[in-house]
């Protein structure tokens, strides 16, 4: 396939556009960090947090199956991120349950996701610090409301010259 890009761990690469600017009128290519590729399929993680949306709309106990951000990731975003041809592209994944190892609260049901969060597990599976863990949030996140973080940065520096920000897990909290 000659649109074929190759996936390398550890790598960027570009796939679907959205707002990055403060006045959010610009469409950019977004960028993606390769975690994992078996050859077929590969797993990426979008280099900045892109927008800023609750996990859930309602304060009440849910899990990833139930939360309005599962929903929103694969409707609103997933459809106004990728294009046609790039939609295809993309694997609807079976998105595990994960409890989170400092709770025992339920984690829900599996999924069946075009576009997830990682799970505590898979977090400190492909991010083996806090530091490697740091997210650097666009300047359309930001105007979104969402929440900087200054305490966490490298060695006194922000990410990539942008503010860092804290980012959604699915595995639950305490309740």
């Amino acid at each position: 396939n000659s649109e074929r890009q190759e996936y390398s761990v550890g790598e960027y690469v570009t796939l679907g556009r959205y707002p990055q600017t403060a006045t959010g009128d610009d469409n950019t290519p977004i960028e993606w960090l390769v975690l994992e590729n078996d050859g077929e399929t590969a797993l990426l993680i979008s280099r900045y947090a892109l927008d800023c949306q609750q996990y859930n709309t309602v304060y009440e106990s849910t899990t990833w199956e139930q939360c309005t951000l599962r929903s929103w990731l694969n409707d609103e975003f997933y459809n106004r991120a990728f294009d046609t041809k790039e939609r295809k592209r993309i694997v609807k994944s079976n998105v595990s349950a994960d409890k989170n190892p400092l709770y025992s609260t339920n984690p829900g049901n599996a999924t069946k996701d075009n576009v997830f969060l990682l799970s505590v597990v898979e977090a400190e599976k492909y991010f083996k610090s806090d530091e490697a863990r740091m997210c650097a949030a666009t300047d359309y996140a930001i105007q979104q409301g969402v929440y900087k973080y200054d305490d966490y940065t490298i060695d006194g520096r922000e990410i990539d010259g942008r503010e860092n920000c804290l980012w959604w897990l699915r595995s639950p909290g305490s309740n």
